[in-house]
């Protein structure tokens, strides 16, 4: 049976909020550029702090401050939170040894990868599609990274940060596809946490904390935990805790897509025909996801 994506049904609300999610993820790697004198873990701490302000604006969030602490186990601290901080302070360490376009698409390979844990954890067969996709994102990250170039060393470290934040999310993902309980009016304290969190490890590494140089710093971690690691966070998990299982995780690969289009814009990156093709295979993958059958 086809994926039901008609008007009148929840589905197309949900692939609406999804496209937003891309659409703001997009524009990450952009951001990270405005606030280059940031460390990652100081970026990630205010954005953070950003998002916990901007979240405290939603509707059933009053008494978060007092409710979360006690609504939530341990557990539920390590994997939202620790997901929040590993998902963005990798992805934007990752970014200062890599280029941009293939830590992007390197991490992206993340939402195949949730797609595939999804079915295990769930005892799902992995459908045959699943992993067609996600070879066609891996082509995506060898084109984009010039096919034959052997990277340098600094660029595997980023590579390997990439694949770190991949894998938090994922993490991240599947817990709140799983977890029992509901989470989204405590967001705000999850986001704090988060905050806190990359903000002493900060002091841990480095010793200090250093502010943005100027209001540009402050716009682009304020832009961040707004829009991607604020309402991106707290639109993505309802949609995986709602959404098909089969086609909700590979829509995120139209990130890479998004985001070459905003850098280029930008002049950040030129524009090239192996970037594109690299992009095209991304957008191929999340294609793909489209012929599988519905989930169960």
């Amino acid at each position: 049976m086809s994926i039901d994506l008609r008007p009148d049904g929840s589905n197309t609300r949900l692939l609406a909020l999804s496209l937003l999610v891309v659409v703001m993820w997009g524009a990450t790697a952009w951001l990270r550029q405005m606030a280059a004198d940031l460390s990652p873990l100081e970026l990630t701490g205010l954005a953070m702090l950003a998002s916990a302000a901007c979240s405290r604006l939603l509707p059933g969030t009053r008494g978060t401050l007092c409710r979360a602490p006690r609504a939530h186990p341990w557990y539920a601290w390590v994997f939202i939170s620790g997901g929040l901080v590993g998902g963005a302070g990798f992805y934007f360490a990752a970014l200062e040894y890599a280029p941009a376009a293939e830590v992007v698409v390197i991490t992206y390979t993340w939402p195949l990868l949730f797609a595939l844990a999804s079915d295990v954890y769930s005892r799902r067969r992995p459908s045959v599609i699943t992993f067609f996709s996600l070879l066609l994102g891996l082509a995506g990250v060898v084109v984009i990274n010039g096919g034959t170039h052997v990277p340098s060393g600094t660029a595997w470290l980023g590579y390997a940060g990439g694949l770190l934040a991949g894998l938090s999310w994922v993490a991240y993902s599947l817990f709140l596809q799983v977890y029992d309980r509901p989470v989204r009016r405590d967001f705000p304290m999850f986001f704090a946490a988060g905050g806190v969190l990359s903000l002493l490890g900060q002091l841990a590494l480095e010793g200090a904390i250093r502010m943005p140089s100027d209001g540009t710093g402050y716009a682009a971690a304020a832009l961040l935990g707004i829009g991607p690691y604020g309402l991106g966070f707290v639109a993505w998990g309802h949609v995986v805790r709602n959404g098909n299982p089969r086609i909700i995780p590979v829509l995120p690969y139209g990130v890479p897509v998004i985001a070459a289009v905003t850098l280029v814009a930008a002049g950040s990156t030129e524009a090239s025909l192996s970037l594109f093709a690299g992009c095209a295979l991304a957008g191929c993958a999340c294609c793909s996801a489209f012929a599988q059958p519905q989930a169960a």
